[in-house]
């Protein structure tokens, strides 16, 4: 049992090694435009509002840069609860492109094993993992189109990773469901649900913070994603 534990350490950093080196913009709609909240992924913790402590990366180095761009596809909240945030929908993303509506998202700059980190945490995964769910032949295997997704871990709620294009040369990507889960929340066979106040508090405050609302235009934004769903 010795010995697996340690190929299994081993085979952890032969790809994390690797990953490190690679930069990504780690593009985030929902609650991790709070730069606090992101930060909880990378260094550990929790903000108020969210209902269980976070690991952490593996690498707890900060991004190397922060910046904000829109992009033209919706946001809606779904799922009756969340284990981070309790009673109340989360933030997906629509990886339609639909210029009627602008979606604000906060890149971060990071590498892809943090990426890789962050959407373990996301997806209630271990981070003790051999290999990683998105490596760099799956991100160029996506990057050569806008708006490219592919679900790199079946059955989980962000585990589809979407390509929006690229920023300084380097790939722009975040993750959302799966494009089956879309169609179910179409259908409404998932619940679409309005956010609770901690989580919709959560997402004011990333866009406060970041310069690019009001506290006042950015609760009509949340309210606006709310109530169109963005899914028509």
């Amino acid at each position: 049992m010795a010995g697996l534990y340690f190929y299994e350490e081993i085979a952890s950093d032969w790809w994390r090694s690797e990953l490190s080196k690679v930069y990504v913009w780690y593009a985030s709609y929902g609650s991790n435009m709070w730069k606090a909240r992101l930060n909880c992924y990378i260094a550990g913790g929790q903000v108020e509002g969210m209902q269980k402590n976070c690991l952490g990366s593996m690498d707890r180095t900060l991004p190397k840069e922060i910046l904000w761009k829109t992009f033209p596809c919706p946001i809606f909240f779904g799922r009756d609860s969340s284990h981070s945030w309790g009673l109340g929908g989360v933030a997906f993303l629509n990886p339609e492109k639909n210029f009627q509506h602008k979606t604000y998202m906060c890149l971060y700059k990071i590498s892809l094993e943090q990426f890789n980190d962050i959407l373990f945490q996301e997806n209630c995964l271990s981070l003790n993992a051999s290999s990683p769910l998105f490596d760099i032949t799956t991100m160029n295997a996506i990057s050569n189109k806008e708006f490219n997704s592919l679900e790199v871990f079946k059955g989980a709620w962000y585990g589809n990773v979407v390509h929006l294009g690229k920023e300084q040369g380097i790939p722009v990507i975040t993750m959302t469901c799966s494009l089956p889960d879309i169609e179910l929340f179409k259908s409404g066979k998932l619940p679409l649900r309005a956010p609770n106040k901690a989580y919709a508090n959560t997402l004011m405050k990333g866009l406060v913070e970041g310069e690019q609302l009001s506290e006042v235009e950015a609760m009509a934004y949340i309210d606006g994603a709310t109530k169109s769903l963005g899914l028509g």
